[in-house]
């Protein structure tokens, strides 16, 4: 008998940690019945089948996620015309609650997977049930990592959640296991030993015992590669003075942390069950960013029980106070088992049937709201999230007068000049920049800039730095051109020298005080592998004339 067993990621860069988890839970034998099958749901439909069908399977098993449900579902119909006799067998959250019966398949199993995937290997159809075993019983999901290379590779330490979060599935589980502080520790040094480049902790909640968090922290600081990066959701308002000095001592890039902070609304926070001290979680946040070496990404959801537009403009504005390096937002999913998607009716909550369920609208936020919000998450990703525009934004910023709404303009001004119809290179993008600072009406003046400096000039000095940093640009704008003379230039394949009327490396280094109008030359170095490793160090200042 041959069992494929069949993940689908979102992207290449992913891994399943859900499938390698079950493989491993089996003895030896019984792995050489089954065969682990990895796509992502960018690959063509007809690929996927004609390399399962290269498996000649006996059973099929797909893990379900929001995802790739869709594409499951169509492959389904698919294997039920060309394998009728082949049975289907599903597994993973977006089973939950729903029968065999509704997806047409022979077998489905609801919650954790490793006992009733061994049944199936043994030859058990029937009654598969979802036993939870101990951790310690699963052994280490990932035999060797040739095959993910370069790839993110997930790991848990514990299943559960502490919290009830009204749209999450922990709301419909309780209870939280970990696995041994020796197994950890045992699975850590495989990491480190390989030098994988990034391991993704799925906790839901990593530091909600203070120990195991403290140990885990401690042992990788101690046994650093000074390569692997590890990423932890993390409660931001959980964090105290000995685990923030413990902290203090990691690598920069060490550790990535995802802090969930949702809304700032208390009234929101109170209907989604949501346990949190923002003010707790803001002063935490910045202690960590004092120490310059965590990178630091906060989560914010558009949708949520009594969140109407101007309250999730108040709590966008509260958290960007942070500054965080990443501020994601993120548009309310209606979870199959979640409090919110039980509770929808209640809240006036619209969403779409099929999967990932996005809300549409709620009694507290219109749908021309929720596309509004669309358009400014995809300028926030674009301009804040991405490289390649950080001094430029940062200028922006400290210029308007809130930074939502800097990026609700941002994304009128896009859609206004027919951005949204078609790509764009790089380059385009700040042109763009470039012109939407050149008719915004909302730029108060420069913050310390003398009464004969251009706004626009300083905008365009701190483009032409952004684009200097990711690459040893040759040909500029046409804007930039007609302003700089080509004497200013000195260019060589791996380094160039260039001059600026304003001292941009000098305000960067303190952006509370004001830019200074002095000329300053820059040498950028591209010999680094890494283009996220580009600094510009300055190499003369040239007082004005």
């Amino acid at each position: 008998m041959t069992i494929a067993l069949v993940a689908i990621n979102a992207k290449y860069i992913h891994s399943a940690l859900g499938v390698y988890s079950l493989y491993a839970y089996l003895s030896e034998e019984e792995k050489r019945h089954v065969r682990v099958m990895e796509f992502t749901i960018n690959q063509a439909e007809d690929f996927i089948v004609s390399e399962i069908l290269r498996a000649q399977p006996d059973v099929l098993a797909f893990s379900c996620y929001i995802w790739n449900i869709g594409l499951v579902e169509s492959l389904i119909e698919t294997f039920k015309k060309v394998l009728p006799e082949v049975p289907i067998v599903l597994g993973g959250p977006e089973v939950f609650g729903d029968t065999a019966e509704l997806w047409g398949v022979d077998a489905v199993v609801q919650g954790e997977g490793e006992e009733a995937f061994r049944a199936l290997v043994r030859g058990r159809m029937e009654n598969l049930g979802n036993e939870a075993v101990p951790l310690d019983t699963i052994p280490f999901s990932y035999p060797n990592f040739d095959h993910l290379a370069n790839r993110i590779i997930y790991y848990e330490t514990s299943r559960g959640c502490v919290n009830r979060c009204g749209f999450c599935l922990s709301s419909a589980t309780t209870g939280v296991r970990f696995l041994s502080m020796e197994r950890v520790k045992e699975d850590l040094d495989k990491f480190l030993a390989a030098s994988v480049k990034q391991v993704k902790f799925v906790d839901r909640t990593f530091n909600c015992h203070k120990p195991h968090a403290m140990e885990i922290w401690q042992y990788l600081i101690k046994h650093d590669n000074g390569t692997t990066n590890f990423h932890f959701e993390i409660a931001g308002e959980l964090l105290d003075d000995e685990m923030l000095n413990i902290l203090g001592q990691a690598r920069k890039g060490l550790f990535q942390f995802e802090i969930g902070v949702q809304s700032t609304n208390p009234q929101t926070l109170k209907a989604i069950k949501r346990k949190t001290n923002t003010t707790k979680i803001f002063d935490n946040v910045a202690k960590l960013k004092s120490y310059k070496n965590i990178h630091l990404h906060l989560d914010l959801i558009v949708g949520l029980p009594h969140e109407n537009y101007e309250s999730f403009k108040k709590s966008f504005n509260d958290v960007f106070a942070c500054r965080p390096h990443k501020l994601q937002l993120g548009f309310l999913k209606l979870l199959k088992g979640s409090q919110l998607r039980i509770e929808a009716d209640k809240h006036g909550i619209l969403y779409k049937n099929h999967a990932p369920y996005n809300v549409l609208q709620t009694n507290d936020i219109t749908f021309a709201e929720i596309n509004l919000l669309h358009k400014i998450e995809h300028m926030l990703e674009t301009f804040y999230n991405g490289t390649g525009f950080s001094a430029t934004v940062e200028f922006l910023l400290q210029n308007f007068p809130s930074p939502f709404g800097l990026f609700h303009d941002i994304a009128l001004h896009w859609e206004e000049e027919g951005y949204h119809l078609v790509s764009h290179k790089k380059m385009a993008l700040y042109t763009f920049l470039y012109n939407f600072a050149s008719h915004s009406t909302s730029l108060r003046a420069p913050l310390g800039a003398p009464e004969h400096c251009e706004f626009v000039s300083i905008v365009r000095e701190l483009l032409k730095y952004d684009m200097l940093c990711q690459e040893n640009v040759r040909t500029f704008p046409q804007w930039i051109d007609e302003y700089y003379q080509p004497d200013n230039l000195k260019i060589t394949r791996t380094t160039a020298i260039h001059t600026f009327e304003y001292d941009i490396c000098k305000w960067l280094s303190d952006t509370t005080k004001a830019l200074a109008e002095t000329q300053c030359s820059v040498a950028f170095d591209y010999t680094k592998a890494e283009r996220s490793s580009l600094h510009a160090s300055i190499t003369n200042v040239i007082p004005s004339t």
